[in-house]
């Protein structure tokens, strides 16, 4: 277990005087998932003396398709760090790796050719790793529930794993979520992802896993961003320092040239089922407070799907959705940052229930 004593950025200044936000603790350590033999990478960050936990002041990060949860949640570069930004706002905060991502156990078949296996870490397996994070939690600090903020997959599995165990999350935060529209391009039919000889099968030919490279990555963000200079919607030195973080999290990145980390295709194979018709789980079977929030200019999560998980959430004492203006599927790390954490801030201190 290792304990990182870190020096948070300065808080926003007031009547013209900055105050100095509290330390944060950081700890880094890896606990069991429900599975054998897999183990989990998790990491928490608190306000240095944090004496309070409550159902209301844990939120647990939950990633996406490619990248793991630190250079996700955690880019330690200038005020970049959304984890930094919760607790500096009161929050308890947690993440962790998916099985076969950053510092989680991978599995043999990582470690062979991707062709020689089917996808791995599918859905159902990553919300058994949801599930232990949660319930490590719950028992560490004496809670019942915690509030899940998924980004991308990472929402997916969030109300996958909310849809069965509502019981044990507060509120829940749905950033740029796939549902179940089945006209998606770059997903369903007609992509990639479909066995071009049996057009209703997934392309097992893709393997067990993929590689992400710092140039891909930077065309998919750049490809979204719908003006000529993309500085207007973020700076390049973040792009570069995310790529970074995120080939560091994979000891096999230099190998390659370019360098690139290995990615799960177990995302790929449930995400084209929910988007050819077959979704994975239901939102009507979520009772928490839910919000729905993405960028407009995201090409991941449609409308259609928003809109599909705000006709479905009949139980949710409350459900919202917002869209924020020039912003892509990346937004937490784009000029209208401030706009989207505010909005979330707004719904996890509001109140849990609304006329809908």
């Amino acid at each position: 277990m290792r304990l990182v004593l870190l020096a948070a950025v300065l808080a926003a200044s007031v009547s013209g005087s900055a105050i100095a936000a509290p330390k944060i603790v950081q700890n880094d350590y890896l606990i069991d998932s429900v599975d054998a033999g897999i183990r989990l990478a998790v990491r928490s960050k608190m306000a240095e003396g944090q004496k309070e936990f409550t159902d209301d002041n844990i939120v647990l990060f939950v990633h996406g398709a490619t990248f793991p949860a630190t250079p996700d949640f955690d880019l330690q570069f200038k005020d970049y760090s959304w984890a930094d930004y919760m607790v500096n706002h009161g929050y308890v905060v947690y993440m962790f790796d998916k099985r076969n991502y950053g510092g989680s156990t991978r599995e043999k078949a990582m470690e062979e050719p991707a062709a020689n296996n089917k996808p791995v870490s599918r859905s159902y397996q990553v919300i058994r790793d949801l599930g232990a994070v949660v319930d490590h939690i719950a028992k560490k600090h004496h809670v019942s529930k915690v509030t899940l903020i998924g980004w991308s997959w990472g929402a997916m599995t969030s109300g996958y794993y909310t849809s069965l165990h509502s019981e044990k999350v507060r509120k829940l935060v749905l950033y740029a979520p796939l549902y179940s529209y089945t006209k998606h391009t770059n997903l369903g039919a007609g992509s990639g992802l479909q066995d071009k000889r049996n057009p209703g099968s997934f392309n097992y030919s893709l393997g067990a896993y993929r590689l992400g490279s710092g140039e891909a990555n930077q065309k998919r963000w750049d490809g979204e961003i719908p003006v000529a200079d993309k500085t207007q919607y973020r700076e390049q030195a973040v792009v570069d320092a995310f790529n970074a973080a995120a080939l560091a999290t994979d000891p096999t990145s230099n190998t390659r040239n370019p360098p690139a980390l290995r990615a799960p295709n177990g995302v790929l194979e449930d995400s084209f089922y929910q988007a050819t018709g077959r979704p994975l789980w239901n939102a009507g079977s979520i009772f928490v407070p839910t919000l729905v929030i993405a960028g407009e200019d995201d090409t991941w999560s449609f409308p259609e799907d928003r809109e599909g998980l705000m006709r479905d959430l009949t139980n949710a004492p409350l459900k919202k959705s917002v869209l924020i203006p020039h912003a892509t599927h990346f937004v937490l790390f784009e000029k209208q940052r401030g706009v989207f954490f505010q909005e979330i801030l707004d719904f996890l201190k509001g109140s849990h229930t609304a006329s809908r």
